[in-house]
């Protein structure tokens, strides 16, 4: 399997993982150096999984749309592409731009860095 396809599929397994609360699966794909970036604030691996595991997200459905994924070196690649997010109940939809790091620890993908940037709304 291309280390694209690879990523892609850890960050939508990520989605599906918040989508339920399920933060076993990011306890999982984090190590101790992980280093989470997001509007609210920074985070560790562990905070983060701690953070999807008590509050289950409230959106509906989600797109990855222009996924771009550059190989740093044999065992590190960073993955990058813009998320729609779909909340029914609250009728609205959000992006965000979303760029995650990986490194090969034995034979896993593990996260080292995720970082989260809203995208400027019109109006």
């Amino acid at each position: 399997m291309s280390v694209e396809k690879e990523l892609r599929e850890l960050e939508e397994q990520g989605w599906a993982a918040i989508s339920v609360g399920n933060g076993g699966f990011y306890r999982e794909l984090v190590t101790d150096r992980t280093i989470c970036v997001e509007p609210d604030g920074l985070q560790t691996g562990a905070e983060l999984a701690a953070d999807i595991e008590a509050n289950k997200s409230p959106f509906d459905d989600y797109t990855l749309e222009d996924v771009k994924v550059l190989e740093l070196t044999g065992d590190a690649a960073l993955i990058t592409y813009r998320a729609t997010v779909r909340l029914k109940e609250a009728g609205f939809s959000f992006q965000l731009y979303m760029t995650s790091v990986y490194e090969r620890v034995g034979n896993a993908w593990k996260l080292a860095f995720h970082q989260q940037t809203p995208v400027k709304q019109d109006g």
